[in-house]
């Protein structure tokens, strides 16, 4: 019998969560000290994971190629049918698992999903989830399937950021921290880099130096960094074989020009993904069907250049040592593209960053092979534009030239070459960045509605739309109400403006207080006769559900407007209600700035229900707090809670032995229990008194 779904969690995420109440209990009084315990717990899990990781890794590919070492030195010990049929078999097993351990609430996974959570939060990432995807990929991984181990390494080690800040009763914002954590401690487990690890969560996930997470990104990276040299050693994964520097000032000219043409190709291939994922989505094959035929492709590939098999760690060293002839670097830049491209697009699991380096590293050893032969005397050695152009590849995949400079160097541990890789990674941002406004990660966000430019902040706002807090009790009043209607609606309310629509609901426009007040004056009657609504209108700009927030906000500092009518769409124009200056500037604040002490964010729990904006009293806030222990084993009317503290029990968050987390409402014969979360309601005063 199948192991039931919640397996994984027993074993994995309740031991975690044992610990977190532990440490809680004991650095309860330091939120601070318990906080930086849980950022170290995060660095030392995700480099023990990254290792769990490499070792079954090694295990699968023994049992799929029947022969230990390299994957790509294996494959070439192989006969030429095994090269064809293993990868398509691990598509095969990949695709398998994943449709095994598809549920209703498993997530997409992947950096996309993790950039959106970060950047917007709303959801948690789960481990359970984490791990079965890792397991896919490490069929997709041992089998050749052309991807890297740092796309697995890193999910798994966000999810265990959320789940420490979880078991540890963190807010949703220390634990989107803790999340960011993870993924350094996933990316350092994975090459061994920990600035580069920082500056991946920094320059790509973040998006910029934000100094919140730059702290905790630094702690999880070191501590996985040890834990992965612990296990396998303390060496660069591309030890050059000579030093490489720039031979004379003049070298200057071919490194920019690389820089151009490594932004070209950063470019074509973001096209060449974008196509092929249109093309696998046209077909209509099943997950079952599509993913071993990707493999076999791979597989195709591989019978000729075996080289494309893997993330190309094998590849990108004989490249540098300059072991491989030019003509086969250059087939080897256009065949890895595709194979990475297929991999991904047909349901494989796994990273592109360290295949983006190969093809770096393929065109780089390819220009650099030309400008030496032409150049001899002034020019270094094509090892040296091979780590230029991997510089160059990532920058332009990632718009992150920082990382991209600081990520090589790291890899290599050569000093000499970081002025070639300034200069390369810099012109290959600008040219990749100037044709194609989305990096490698962020086009998956595009193509799921989200836009990604501008400031952590702007990406907040967009991600919250009009739906989430309009007001939908406005009422739409006919075209044809007389004025002395409007004046008495307006003398009977603080109004500035009503509504006005057809019999069919739909805007035709508003009727606003000052023209009541001109025809007013104008007239010689004090109600001028036969005038309605219908005469007083006043097109005013509109907004759908669907408009961002700031969309909404340009609409109304640009007519100086306090509020916008919301209709269902531009051409119908179906009154559904408004939307105030008020309700925006309480969402900025809640979402931005986190300051909820005057409004409270309500999401309902049915599918689509969206969110509401409730305001609540000053001085009060809304907060979850542990249930304090004299009142472990009371129920909520023996508590008195209400009466005692003047603090009002919204609800209670349990966790049942199982790890399976559920609300309760308060009822008065509920019983508190150990480990319970009380979502309550009241001033700073009461809540203090309630925590005891």
């Amino acid at each position: 019998a199948l192991p039931s779904r919640f397996t994984v969690l027993r074993v994995v995420g309740l031991p975690l969560r044992v610990l977190g109440r532990k440490l809680h209990s004991l650095l309860a009084e330091n939120e601070n000290a318990l906080f930086f315990t849980a950022v170290c717990l995060v660095g030392l899990l995700g480099g023990l994971a990254g290792a769990a990781f490499r070792w079954a890794f090694d295990w699968v590919v023994l049992g799929l190629w029947h022969r230990p070492g390299q994957l790509v030195f294996v494959a070439l010990e192989a006969p030429w049918f095994a090269r064809l049929v293993v990868p398509a078999m691990g598509g095969a097993l990949a695709a398998a698992l994943a449709v095994l351990f598809a549920t209703r609430r498993t997530e997409r996974g992947g950096f996309p999903d993790i950039l959106e959570v970060i950047s917007l939060g709303g959801r948690m990432i789960r481990l359970t989830p984490a791990l079965k995807r890792a397991t896919a990929s490490l069929m997709t991984l041992a089998s050749g399937g052309s991807v890297g181990r740092e796309g697995p390494m890193g999910q798994i080690a966000a999810a265990i950021g959320s789940r420490v800040g979880r078991s540890f009763r963190f807010s949703q914002e220390r634990i989107r921290i803790l999340v960011a954590a993870g993924i350094a401690a996933g990316f350092a487990a994975a090459y061994n880099t920990p600035i580069g690890a920082t500056l991946f969560v920094l320059e790509v996930i973040i998006g910029s130096f934000n100094m919140v997470f730059f702290g905790p990104a630094v702690i999880a990276a070191a501590i996985s960094t040890v834990v992965t040299r612990f296990f396998v050693g303390p060496g660069p994964i591309y030890p050059p074989g000579a030093e490489f520097a720039m031979a004379s000032a003049w070298e200057i000219l071919p490194y920019l020009v690389l820089g151009f043409l490594a932004g070209l190709g950063s470019v074509l291939f973001q096209l060449v993904m974008e196509k092929t994922y249109a093309a696998c989505d046209r077909t209509r094959l099943p997950l079952l069907a599509r993913t071993p035929l990707g493999g076999l492709f791979v597989g195709g590939l591989a019978v000729f250049w075996p080289y494309v098999l893997g993330n190309g760690y094998e590849g990108i060293n004989l490249v540098l040592a300059g072991e491989l002839a030019v003509g086969v670097v250059a087939i080897l830049f256009f065949a890895k593209m595709l194979a990475t491209t297929v991999t991904l697009a047909s349901g494989g699991s796994g990273g592109a960053f360290t295949s983006i380096m190969f093809l770096g590293a393929m065109l780089g050893g390819v220009f650099g092979v030309g400008v030496h032969a032409a150049f001899p005397e002034s020019t270094g050695l094509s090892g040296a534009y091979a780590l230029a152009g991997m510089s160059g590849l990532v920058a332009g995949t990632t718009h992150a030239p920082f990382l991209a400079i600081i990520m090589i160097f790291e890899l290599t541990q050569n000093y000499g070459i970081v002025l070639p890789l300034m200069l390369t990674s810099v012109t290959a941002y600008w040219v990749a960045r100037t044709l194609r406004r989305t990096s490698v990660y962020t086009e998956e966000l595009r193509r799921r509605g989200m836009r990604w430019e501008g400031t952590a902040q702007e990406r907040l706002m967009r991600s919250l739309q009009v739906r989430d807090i309009m007001v939908r009790d406005v009422e739409l009043y006919p075209a044809d109400t007389p004025l002395e209607r409007i004046v008495e609606i307006f003398q009977n309310s603080r109004r500035l403006q009503v509504y006005v629509g057809d019999s069919d609901g739909r805007l035709l426009g508003i009727v606003e207080l000052h023209e009541v007040k001109r025809v007013l004056s104008e007239s010689e009657e004090e109600l001028p006769p036969m005038v309605i609504a219908a005469d007083l209108v006043t097109e005013i700009p509109v907004v759908t559900p669907d408009d961002s927030l700031v969309e909404v906000n340009e609409k109304l500092w640009f007519r100086d407007l306090g509020q916008l009518p919301v209709v269902d769409d531009d051409e119908e124009r179906r009154f559904l209600g408004i939307v105030t200056r008020r309700d925006v500037l309480g969402a900025f604040d809640r979402e931005v700035l986190h300051r909820n002490a005057l409004l409270a964010k309500v999401r309902a729990i049915e599918e689509g229900a969206g969110f509401d904006y409730l305001e609540l009293p000053a001085e009060t806030r809304l907060v979850k707090i542990p249930v304090p222990p004299r009142l472990v084993g009371e129920s909520i009317r023996a508590a008195r809670i209400r009466q005692e503290t003047g603090v009002s029990v919204v609800a209670i968050e349990r966790v049942d032995a199982g790890g399976r987390e559920s609300r309760l409402a308060p009822e008065p014969e509920t019983v508190l229990k150990r480990g319970d979360m009380l979502v309550v309601l009241g001033d700073e005063a009461a809540i203090e008194r309630l925590r005891g």
